[in-house]
């Protein structure tokens, strides 16, 4: 559970924001070209972004490659330009801004390097961290640059690049 002085998600993210990220590539209400890199296993980074596309059972490499992201209802994808090939999504993930401190944490592997954290919406994005954490209490200690360090009870510990939520679509 997140200690009382966890901030809330920067406001800046959100529909507003998504549009403003996609906006010269705006194809239709629905509809937005991108294009992304193949981070992990599911996860995609929108190019010059710190945005990332969480996709269920996507094996598919990208390297800058030009995509669309499109939005229908409960129906998302993300489909592939060069290949063809679609994926269903998960969810899209800004970057917030939380508050420096450490923070007693539960958390959960979601994919590789990222962890949900128990009772919230929040994804902590890590480096090589190997741990299969499963409903772990941890400390999630936060600097002022948004990254930091997540220290397991058991004393293992992972990098932090930074702490995200769910985009609106």
């Amino acid at each position: 559970m997140f200690l009382k002085n966890f901030g809330k998600p920067n406001s800046k993210i959100g529909l507003l924001s998504l549009i403003m990220f996609f906006s010269p590539c705006y194809a239709n209400a629905n509809t937005w070209e991108i294009n992304v890199t193949r981070k992990d296993g599911n996860v995609y980074q929108i190019s010059g972004k710190d945005v990332y596309v969480n996709t269920k059972y996507c094996y598919v490499y990208a390297y800058s490659e030009d995509a669309y992201l499109r939005i229908d209802g409960y129906d998302k994808k993300l489909i592939f330009t060069d290949s063809k090939d679609s994926c269903d999504v998960a969810d899209v993930f800004g970057k917030v801004n939380i508050n420096t401190g450490k923070y007693e944490v539960e958390v959960s592997k979601k994919e590789d390097n990222w962890y949900e954290i128990y009772g919230t919406d929040n994804n902590i994005k890590t480096s090589m961290c190997l741990s299969l954490a499963l409903n772990e209490k941890a400390i999630l200690d936060v600097n002022s640059y948004g990254s930091g360090e997540l220290i397991f009870d058991d004393g293992d510990s992972c990098s932090v690049e930074g702490i995200y939520s769910p985009v609106r679509l």
